[in-house]
């Protein structure tokens, strides 16, 4: 990817999944050209991922993917805000807990809000945005075979092997670069021969998809999941769209049923006994998983990059793997951006993906695998494992009815609030030695280097900041204050431009007299910089806000806060500290000092 001579393809992209769709679209928005292959020519049924974390539709937005359009995919906020535990969707509710923080409050930490949408709806969103990007090349029906990097020095680069899925057909692509996006079995990841971290869970499970009219079921008892108690259907429902589209994830014991076993018939009365009643069912398929988790040891070889399910791979228990590999990308994109455009090095940029992000993955992996443990130990609490399903429904019933097993299963479900409830980990992750928060619920904003700039509702000052997108919050208008509605229409995330480096610092402070020196001194280094300065160009709205982020940055006190593309904190800079030593940090991080 060197700037003196480019390769056909400066990147491939091998995957059509979300990820890869994210990465080629983050790629070319940023001017680099992307070819992206993937196997089929059509989108796959299933709807596996379901949660757009905050943090990933921030990241959404900065890259002009509309969350408004998101939002317009079920499930809706007012149906997915629940987590329920019944013994099945017609029988007695057990419990109830929040669903991942979707209340009003939460947008005191992220200007947007979680919202549920089947991954495919996602992935055909991003399909057409990058079918529209002249940057991208989508190739579909050809599958990945080989990767052999060839050359040296300037001519370096990764020549792969692709085949025509249909027609056997045989292509060769020369990239300056690989990326493996292809899933949870990557061939890219296994190519390589890097080895990975693992742990194999105790449980086994089957997704059986189906499709159903869940509303007339449910009645009042809406939610995101149901957890089935049933021992017929021990598991949880995922509604999609209560109306249609749903999936069962059981748990099963391998030993009284083989995978053999689970036909088309037997699914069906499987999720027949988590519906609890007779309702017109459309079966669309089923697929068996252990509950375990892998993390690449390396996510790079040479000039192939590993990225998303590839790189990692972990439980559904959560909602976070999905949001993992959109951050990965999101990490990605803007240091192959920068080499390709000449201020960066490939290998120390590499270099800081992976020390990045890995741990990030192997905290979210565990926490992951904890999360799945602990719910299938609270269902197994019910007595409702006897292999007989008659006999463990009579046990079931009589642990219900016990006034002290009763309160261990309410002491259990209690337990299950960080499951559902992991703000820290979607939006509190920092990039820095031994970073493991002990509390995945508990989002404590961070001021300091490896953070994401916490957020605040800003006011641009008149036509300095005239770009920023509005954050849509209409969907909240029948609970949000109008007041607040009208004050709350920018984030201090949409200060960072995607595509350049920003230094933040208060017009009081000796940097708004040194900071042409410092962008004259990275112009010539090529690095594009831009400046912002709190109240010149905007100022924080909420007065609590306000008081954390100058205290958190000590603005007042003259500080520089230099924040990377991806919205991230690169260094904090004193007020006695020179342009010229700015400059040159700024440079280290991308490997051109």
């Amino acid at each position: 990817m060197s700037p003196v001579r480019v390769h056909p393809a400066p990147v491939l992209v091998v995957g059509t999944g979300p990820v890869g769709l994210f990465q080629a679209h983050a790629l070319a928005t940023l001017g680099v050209p992307v070819i992206i292959v993937g196997r089929h020519l059509s989108r796959l049924g299933a709807p596996k991922a379901h949660a757009l974390s905050p943090r990933s539709l921030e990241i959404c937005r900065q890259f002009d993917i509309s969350v408004a359009e998101i939002r317009q995919h079920p499930a809706p906020r007012h149906e997915a805000r629940w987590v329920r535990f019944v013994t099945n969707l017609s029988g007695q509710e057990v419990g109830c807990l929040p669903y991942e923080r979707m209340s009003l409050d939460v947008l005191d930490a992220s200007p947007e809000m979680l919202h549920n949408i089947a991954q495919p709806d996602f992935e055909a969103m991003v399909m057409r945005l990058i079918e529209k990007n002249s940057n991208v090349d989508l190739r579909q029906g050809w599958t990945w075979i080989s990767s052999e990097e060839v050359g040296d020095g300037n001519d370096a680069h990764v020549s792969t092997v692709l085949k025509n899925t249909y027609t056997g057909e045989e292509t060769t692509v020369n990239s300056s670069l690989v990326i493996g996006c292809d899933g949870a079995n990557s061939r890219v990841h296994q190519s390589l021969g890097i080895t990975a971290e693992a742990e194999d869970g105790t449980e086994t499970m089957m997704t059986i998809h189906f499709s159903a009219d869940l509303r007339p079921v449910v009645k009042d008892r809406v939610g995101m999941l149901h957890w089935i108690m049933d021992p017929m259907a021990r598991g949880f429902i995922i509604a999609y769209d209560l109306g249609g589209n749903q999936v069962l994830i059981h748990n099963f014991d391998p030993q009284h049923h083989s995978l053999e076993s689970f036909t088309e018939e037997k699914c069906r009365a499987i999720v027949g006994a988590a519906i609890g009643q007779d309702i017109p069912v459309k079966f669309h398929s089923s697929m068996p998983w252990l509950l375990r988790r892998q993390v690449a040891d390396e996510y790079f070889r040479g000039r192939v990059v590993l990225a998303g399910d590839s790189a990692h791979s972990f439980p559904p228990t959560g909602g976070l793997g999905l949001n993992s590999g959109i951050a990965d990308a999101h990490n990605l994109a803007y240091k192959i951006s920068a080499v390709y455009h000449g201020w960066a090095d490939l290998p120390t940029v590499l270099r800081s993906y992976q020390t990045e992000r890995r741990p990030v993955a192997v905290r979210n992996s565990m926490q992951s695998v904890r999360n799945g443990r602990k719910i299938f130990a609270l269902l197994k609490a019910l007595k409702n494992t006897d292999p007989d399903v008659d006999v463990a429904r009579r046990e079931m019933a009589l642990a219900l009815k016990d006034p002290q097993q009763f309160a261990l299963i309410q002491e259990l479900i209690k337990e299950q609030v960080e499951h559902f409830d992991n703000l820290m980990l979607h939006i509190g992750y920092v990039y820095e030695p031994g970073w493991n928060p002990k509390n995945a619920t508990v989002f404590i904003p961070a001021y300091r280097t490896g953070a994401r700039v916490p957020h605040a509702w800003i006011k641009p000052r008149a036509g300095s900041l005239a770009h920023l997108p509005e954050v849509d919050l209409s969907f909240l208008q029948d609970d949000l204050e109008p007041t607040k509605m009208a004050r709350w229409k920018y984030s201090t995330l949409d200060l960072v431009a995607a595509d350049s480096f920003t230094l933040l610092f208060d017009r009081s402070s000796q940097w708004a007299g040194k900071v042409d020196g410092l962008l004259a001194d990275l112009n010539r280094s090529r690095i594009p910089v831009r400046t912002v300065q709190h109240g010149s160009d905007f100022d924080i709205v909420e007065e609590q806000q306000r008081q954390d982020w100058l205290d958190g940055f000590n603005l007042l006190g003259g500080n520089l806060v230099v924040v990377r593309p991806d919205q991230h904190i690169a260094f904090l800079a004193g007020p006695a500290e020179s342009a010229e030593d700015v400059a040159q940090q700024i440079r280290e991080t991308m490997g051109t000092a």
